[in-house]
């Protein structure tokens, strides 16, 4: 117990005498023009068919039959490109970007919170690598 306590109270000056390091910085602006732009147009090309609805709060309204007829894939899709569409309407990056998506009788197909965070550099393909050569 004598050892303890000596031990503790080093620590606690040593913590004392250091600052934490700052947390990261988070991506608080807007979603880059050119995926706002892709994402526009997809959503654009699925409401043209019909049977399709969406607003800009990422819920949209779909024919369930579609909707199940659809892969996983296509259905993470949708969900991403109006979690993307709500975002580029409102101006901001977000952890968690509400998404729900209704049959045309109103029945919940899905909830979910999608990541709108971006990194600008791999968004346009570079990656971080240099492609020029």
């Amino acid at each position: 117990m004598r050892i303890l306590f000596p031990a503790l109270s080093c620590l606690a000056l040593l913590a004392a005498c250091h600052k934490a390091p700052p947390p990261p910085e988070s991506l608080a602006g807007p979603i880059p023009v050119q995926i706002c732009a892709e994402v526009k147009k997809s959503l654009d090309a699925l409401s043209a068919n019909g049977g399709f609805e969406i607003n800009d709060k990422g819920e949209a309204t779909i024919e369930s039959t579609a909707w199940f007829a659809m892969t996983a894939d296509q259905r993470d899709g949708i969900a991403r490109a109006l979690a993307f569409h709500a975002g580029c309407v409102s101006g901001r990056q977000s952890k968690d970007q509400e998404v729900r998506i209704h049959g045309e009788d109103g029945t919940l197909l899905t909830h979910r919170f999608v990541s709108t965070r971006t990194d600008l550099q791999s968004a346009l393909g570079g990656g971080g690598r240099d492609t020029a050569r």
